[in-house]
């Protein structure tokens, strides 16, 4: 396995980049016994290294496609969202306004909203339930 994924690892100066395959954000992918996981994790833990509970890799020199372990850190979810704000890669899919209209109207089918909406039906669902846009 190590040597599978190291063979999709470009090593430059600065960053190693995977050239394996990426999801749509940009990160890349890596299976590992039929299940698929971040490239980017897959290197920490061939580095021996573990992320304890509760925290997120994150990546500090910015670039998702980087899979070298000393780019990357440790953080909790909250310093993974403002690193993403901060970068501009942070992309909210829905307006205030779109997610009131939502929970206004929570009996239709969710199906059928997620489609209307552009999102996909678990994300209303949190949306109706209270579990996303606490602040709304």
């Amino acid at each position: 396995m190590e040597e599978r994924f190291w063979s999709k690892v470009n090593k430059t100066s600065e960053c190693w980049l995977w050239t394996g395959s990426c999801n749509r954000d940009g990160y890349g992918r890596f299976c590992v016994d039929r299940k698929t996981m971040y490239a980017h994790r897959a290197s920490w833990f061939l580095d021996d290294k573990t992320i304890p509970e509760g925290l997120v890799l994150r990546h500090k020199c910015r670039n998702r496609n980087c899979v070298n372990p000393e780019h990357l850190e440790t953080g909790t979810q909250k310093q993974n969202c403002d690193d993403r704000i901060r970068d501009g890669t942070f992309k909210r899919k829905l307006t205030e306004e779109q997610v009131r209209q939502i929970r206004a109207r929570s009996t239709e089918s969710q199906n059928i909203l997620a489609k209307e909406f552009g999102v996909k039906q678990g994300y209303i669902s949190q949306i109706i339930s209270g579990k996303r846009w606490l602040h709304l």
